[in-house]
């Protein structure tokens, strides 16, 4: 389990976007090939990953989607770029669109709760001032901007 998970992690932000990126160098680590842009894209999707606590499953894929639209104030055509790339498509395809929409279905309890998450939050976490936030420790992040996971 990442220590991220631990609602009062005194793991900077960047500490915990490391973790994640530990584990996904394990498996595949595209970010070499990435442009800057595409980049920036995928860091402010990562920093989604850690600071609402979502694992890197196809199911938590989703939960981090969810809370990127309604938690963040990411743009959703930053958004539709990133997951528009031939990675992104090629991973969707592999599991099957008739797959895919099971997973969806089977995640709308969870996705429920995070939209009820996002309304009680005091504010959306401002990913466009991500470089400033990752010295900052999760809990002190989420106490801010009223996260709950």
């Amino acid at each position: 389990m990442f220590k991220y998970f631990d609602s009062a992690s005194k793991m900077t932000l960047q500490e915990a976007i490391q973790e994640l990126r530990a584990l996904e160098a394990q498996k595949n680590d595209i970010s070499a090939q990435m442009s800057d842009e595409m980049r920036k894209i995928f860091e402010s999707h990562d920093a989604v990953h850690v600071l609402f606590a979502c694992g890197t499953t196809i199911e938590d894929e989703i939960a981090a989607h969810v809370w990127m639209v309604f938690g963040t104030t990411a743009k959703l055509s930053e958004m539709h770029h990133a997951v528009a790339n031939r990675e992104h498509r090629t991973v969707l395809s592999g599991i099957g669109h008739f797959k895919l929409l099971n997973i969806w279905i089977g995640c709308l309890p969870r996705i429920f709760t995070i939209l009820a998450k996002c309304l009680r939050m005091k504010k959306r976490f401002p990913l466009e001032e991500l470089s400033r936030l990752k010295e900052l420790s999760l809990c002190d992040l989420r106490y801010e901007y009223g996260i709950v996971v």
